[in-house]
């Protein structure tokens, strides 16, 4: 990476890449350095909260989120208590999130972490001050006035 920048994120994964995003719609020149090359496929992080949904909404991907959801629509994105197990008469679906909705612009949506990767990759994309490098690493970094 050549290019100086205002900042620079070390690591591109949901938090890092979602920081990039936001200085980058705010035209601050930012460099990304991420150590992969794709989104690991492993299933972690898979609930966005109402809050965090609105973040994406004003990023302008609420919709690529919600059509990258893994779950079919209409299926709840909530807990199961089970006693026994689900084909039995004791189990219940306990209101969860669905309890707070009215407060908040956005509701809430289930994906894993790979997904919301591969969207806000592609959005900061759309930004020519985002200067991302997969599959490098920082080993030093050092700042310069």
């Amino acid at each position: 990476m050549e290019k100086r920048h205002q900042v620079l994120v070390v690591g591109g994964g949901p938090v890092g890449a979602s920081l990039a995003l936001e200085l980058g719609m705010r035209g601050i020149s930012v460099g990304v350095v991420e150590r992969r090359t794709s989104p690991q496929r492993i299933p972690k992080g898979q609930n966005l909260t109402q809050r965090t949904l609105e973040h994406f909404y004003y990023w302008g991907i609420a919709d690529e989120l919600r059509a990258a959801r893994a779950m079919p629509e209409g299926y709840p994105i909530g807990g199961v208590t089970a006693y026994g197990n689900l084909m039995s008469e004791y189990w219940i679906q306990p209101p969860q999130r669905e309890t707070v909705r009215d407060y908040y612009f956005q509701a809430n949506e289930r994906l894993p972490q790979y997904h919301l990767e591969e969207v806000v990759r592609k959005r900061m994309a759309d930004f020519p001050n985002i200067e991302v490098q997969y599959g490098w690493a920082a080993e030093t970094v050092a700042a310069d006035h």
